[in-house]
């Protein structure tokens, strides 16, 4: 379930440790080369995301695994409350005051929320079409099960309330494949196909420090991840 690859200890310190999700594996690890910042990672499967309480399980079960760490570092947001509850052990917990890995891409939750109201959008980056069960997943299995009539009535009903199949651009993948690559499936449910520039800042405040307080809960060992502080989430971009 855990992969403990990364890049070693961290540069600054060696008794930092970062649990992170898959999803932004690709983000963290640019940040990481293009500030010069090593350290260890345990990499956390993007499917547990489809039953929360497995996912709670599996970062309990990887934060009771840390040993002599002065700080763990969490690459997740609130993530539908899975991380509320956590424990920490004997180090400082410290956590994106946000909600998902969206916001953290886009630097704001206020922002996603606004974009994704004015543009009923559905995101996409390339490191999530990559990872466990999605959409385009949904749309293969769907044509396996039922033949591709029926699947695009299916995907149509499921996603009618979606506008645009908005990609997250970070400049790491290859943005114009992965359009092309789901143009069939936009045309099934209807959707416009657009870019919006992603944001590196909380990823790399994330990844080097120093944690201000209001882009990041900070829980003291041995301490829960409370739930009041995500009603005031963090955000790196300007206005």
């Amino acid at each position: 379930m855990a992969d403990t690859g990364g890049l070693g200890t961290s540069v600054a310190s060696d008794c930092e440790v970062m649990i992170a999700c898959t999803t932004l594996k690709s983000e963290i690890e640019h940040v990481m080369q293009t500030k010069g910042v090593q350290r260890r990672v345990v990499w956390l499967e993007h499917q547990l995301h489809n039953v929360p309480t497995q996912l709670t399980a599996a970062l309990q079960e990887a934060l009771d695994e840390v040993r002599d760490a002065d700080r763990v570092l969490l690459g997740y947001g609130n993530c539908g409350n899975a991380i509320q509850g956590l424990v920490a052990g004997d180090y400082e917990l410290i956590v994106p005051r946000i909600d998902d890995c969206i916001s953290i891409m886009l630097g704001s939750q206020h922002y996603r929320e606004r974009y994704g109201r004015e543009n009923r959008a559905f995101y996409l980056t390339d490191g999530w079409v990559g990872e466990g069960h999605t959409i385009t997943s949904e749309y293969e299995d769907a044509i396996r099960d039922y033949g591709e009539e029926e699947a695009d009535d299916v995907m149509q009903m499921m996603y009618a309330h979606y506008e645009t199949m908005t990609y997250l651009d970070t400049g790491l993948y290859d943005i114009k494949a992965l359009m092309a690559d789901t143009r069939k499936l936009c045309e099934v449910i209807e959707v416009r196909q657009v870019v919006e520039p992603a944001l590196f800042g909380y990823v790399e405040a994330l990844v080097c420090g120093p944690w201000p307080d209001n882009l990041f809960v900070h829980v003291s060992p041995h301490g829960c991840v409370p739930a009041d502080p995500f009603n005031q989430p963090g955000s790196v971009r300007e206005g």
